[in-house]
């Protein structure tokens, strides 16, 4: 499973606004969104919203370190997995604009030891995920180089073999052929974004950690940002990430993989990401038009576009556009989601694993347009209709999504992605109450009878179950 696959494994139900709390500060309407963090016992969230060109609010909840007890605060740092694509893409851009690469150089132009077919991706596609290398972590496991028990303790004894990047670019260069056509597919690539970080130091003479500090941390006063590879520099005031085992929580931040960067591995705090934000809004580092491209959907062979541009996805929710990316590793969950046309960005950065911070920072992000949000609103479905609906519907082998139909609110249950209350628009589709992000349409057969499921992120389907015979 890769790291943005990840980002969509993990929910926390976040009931709506009260109606009662729609008089007071933007402040205490996050506190309200925040209350189940804020028990100061179990780990927790960091939030800032950045509004008007200026941060706003930026606060943690919950605690940084739950054995030690020490609180998360706006200097905490945090491990921001795949939200490090925006860094390795602008690292890429201030190359481009200072002429010393082209969108459209072919991935032979830097590493000609890749088979032939390295004539036919480019750097564009890499950064649009359009290129169908092989995720490398799959690689490494199916070659027998790394074990399968990750993520787990640090405390445990580390893997025999810890690959570098430089390892994970050697062992692609050695695939003999992309999974489709480049340009064909857009299928979320790790591997191409560690590509990207290694053309990097190729073309600039320097490690990928001095040239995003020379050029993106330092320029920006990014004082407590670093980017963590096989030097493995100490890290002070970092928070430590965990997953929910019964009432316990358990610490679990060791990989093998842990020293690979370009598609992960920037760490950083909330007093850092507001002079990032304030460079993504205002273009700092790279000029204004070409900053735009990261927002700009890329485009398959055949014209149609994803939607995804740099670093970036896009989508629309409420009639509002949206651009954002999360972040997923070990126990670390991340969300940056900018609402352009209100100049209004959310981050969330999170320290455990079943904590869903896209949806918290969605939920926030509405609340700071400062206008009501038309949502959608539940209407009355015969009880006969709703049970044509229950079931269990297979997403892939051993994944199963179980519809309840009984009792006082339908429900769906996803297992790793949560469970939502259900709340039905019409006779075949609902969306999740108290949860922004979420859609789900019921398809039926040529027989009439109800056979798939589908589930929706985001405008965007992200799983088709199969409804099991009975």
């Amino acid at each position: 499973m890769n790291r943005s696959s990840r980002q969509a494994c993990s929910l926390l139900l976040l009931l709506a606004v009260p109606f009662g709390l729609r008089g007071q500060s933007l402040a205490a309407r996050i506190d309200s969104v925040a209350a189940p963090w804020s028990t100061g016992r179990t780990p927790g969230i960091a939030v800032l919203v950045w509004r008007n060109g200026v941060v706003e609010f930026a606060k943690g909840y919950g605690l940084a370190s739950v054995e030690n007890r020490v609180p998360i605060t706006p200097d905490t740092r945090f491990l921001l997995g795949s939200v490090s694509k925006q860094f390795t893409a602008t690292a890429i851009m201030i190359l481009a604009d200072r002429g010393k690469l082209s969108y459209d150089d072919p991935l032979s132009k830097f590493f000609p030891s890749f088979p032939a077919y390295a004539d036919s991706i480019t750097v564009r596609h890499l950064l649009n995920h359009l290129g169908g290398l092989p995720e490398y972590e799959k690689l490494f496991v199916e070659k027998g180089l790394v074990d399968k028990n990750w993520p787990r303790s640090i405390k445990t004894r580390p893997s025999r073999f810890e690959p570098t990047a430089h390892d994970a670019l050697a062992l692609l260069e050695r695939v003999p052929a992309p999974d489709f056509a480049p340009g064909s597919r857009f299928v979320y690539s790790n591997s191409g974004y560690v590509v990207l970080a290694q053309i990097v130091e190729k073309v600039s003479g320097q490690p990928f950690r001095v040239f995003v500090s020379e050029n993106i941390f330092r320029p920006l006063g990014m004082s407590q940002s670093v980017l963590y590879d096989e030097t493995r520099p100490v890290i002070p005031g970092r928070a430590s990430s965990y997953r929910r085992a019964g009432v316990r929580f358990v610490e679990i931040d060791y990989t093998p993989f842990n020293t690979i960067y370009g598609e992960d591995n920037v760490v950083t705090n909330l007093n850092d990401l507001g002079k990032w934000i304030g460079a993504v809004e205002r273009p700092a580092l790279v000029r204004p038009e070409t900053q735009e491209l990261a927002f700009t959907p890329g485009r398959l062979s055949d014209g149609s576009a994803t939607n995804y541009g740099f670093g970036w996805f896009t989508a629309n929710l409420f009639g509002q556009r949206l651009v954002m990316h999360g972040g997923s590793w070990v126990g670390f969950r991340t969300a940056i989601v900018r609402f352009p046309d209100a100049s209004v960005t959310v981050a969330v950065l999170a320290n455990q694993a079943e904590t869903d911070p896209e949806a918290i920072a969605v939920r926030i992000g509405l609340l700071g347009l400062g206008r009501p949000v038309e949502r959608p609103i539940a209407r009355a479905i015969a009880v006969s209709r709703l049970a044509e609906l229950a079931g269990r519907y297979t997403v892939a082998p051993g994944v199963a999504a179980t519809v309840v139909t009984s009792g006082p609110r339908p429900a769906v249950d996803l297992r790793q992605m949560g469970r939502f209350t259900l709340g039905f628009d019409s006779d075949s589709t609902a969306f999740a109450i108290g949860n922004d992000l979420f859609r789900f349409a019921f398809h039926r057969g040529a027989n009439g009878r109800v056979e798939q499921l589908e589930i929706q992120r985001m405008g965007r389907t992200v799983a088709v179950g199969r409804r099991s015979a009975k």
